[in-house]
């Protein structure tokens, strides 16, 4: 074989040999691109998500959304759950990406003493409240929708769907050793002072204020409104708004006009989806404070003596406890 042919041999194989090779490095190929790409994703990813998580708590934190969203929160229950306080330290926050989650206990005073009633589980993306859940520890429930004539506090001139009697007989079967809290409706519209004066030995420990809309409970788009109003008795807890106020009228007026700009999110918290809270804080500026209706908590003996009273229209029963009182 001459020097041509071996050649035209070795070139021929080279060529075989490369025909086989080809997929082969193909294939390489394509895995380095698909490690390649996954080793830059897990890179990426390793980056952003730190980043993200950083982001969110720089949002709540150094941005003072945490505080904010808490303050929002439990000044609207202050104002729209009646005979309801908190406590700071049961406030529990949780930090995931873009969220918040905020849980927390409120308490109802009854007789002297104070008891879990509900708890409260909230989510919040950015400052958009998206998921509320709670859980109810009473034995009485306020209506979960109510409507123009199912409220547990009426005006003067509306009716309720509960019948006012039997609530009174059933509060006067009770042992006298049991103390109660009472929703207690007007004949007419009263200063609190008023009120507090006409129900002596009585704890009055929450005020619905007047505020142009409850004679029907309706704004003028139609829709149900919540009652508001305001703790009336002394509050020492340190978390409380009240705490260390002047005048607890004032400190609810200033608390409207603060919730006002984060109104979406108060009726997400509250159980009462309407607040109307620009018109009826014009109505109070204008026309001053006066109740419909309050919260009262004492003895047995004691509530049930409001049968008689001159100024009392309707009494629905709230929660039960044996006697706690020191006097």
């Amino acid at each position: 074989m001459d020097s041509y042919e071996k050649l035209i041999q070795k070139a021929k194989k080279d060529k075989l040999k490369h025909a086989n090779e080809g997929p082969k490095v193909i294939k390489k190929a394509i895995n380095s691109s698909k490690w390649k790409l996954l080793f830059s994703t897990l890179t990426v990813l390793l980056i952003i998500v730190p980043t993200c998580y950083m982001l969110t708590y720089m949002y709540y934190a150094f941005g003072t959304k945490s505080t904010t969203l808490m303050d929002v929160a439990s000044k609207t229950l202050y104002i729209t759950e009646p005979n309801t306080t908190l406590e700071e330290m049961e406030f529990d926050m949780d930090f995931s990406l873009f969220s918040m989650n905020l849980s927390f206990e409120a308490y109802k005073q009854i007789g002297e003493e104070f008891y879990p009633s509900k708890t409260y589980d909230l989510q919040f993306i950015l400052n958009k409240l998206v998921k509320k859940e709670t859980n109810s520890k009473l034995e009485k429930i306020y209506p979960k929708y109510p409507t123009e004539t199912n409220q547990w506090l009426a005006h003067p001139k509306q009716q309720v769907e509960f019948y006012s009697k039997k609530e009174w007989r059933v509060l006067s079967g009770l042992p006298d050793e049991t103390v109660v809290e009472a929703y207690i409706s007007l004949i007419d519209l009263y200063s609190v002072e008023e009120v507090i004066n006409e129900m002596e030995n009585i704890d009055v420990s929450w005020a619905a204020i007047y505020t142009g809309l409850e004679d029907t409970m309706l704004s003028k788009e139609g829709n149900v409104i919540s009652p508001i109003g305001y703790p009336v008795q002394p509050d020492s807890t340190l978390w409380s708004p009240f705490r260390d106020s002047i005048s607890h009228e004032e400190t609810f007026l200033n608390m409207l006009k603060e919730i006002e700009r984060y109104e979406e999110i108060a009726e997400g918290v509250s159980s009462h989806k309407n607040l109307e809270l620009e018109e009826r804080i014009r109505y109070i500026e204008q026309n001053g404070f006066k109740t419909y209706g309050v919260v009262v908590t004492g003895p047995k003996t004691k509530i049930a003596s409001l049968e008689d009273s001159n100024i009392v229209r309707y009494m629905k029963l709230g929660e039960v406890k044996l006697w706690n009182l020191g006097r």
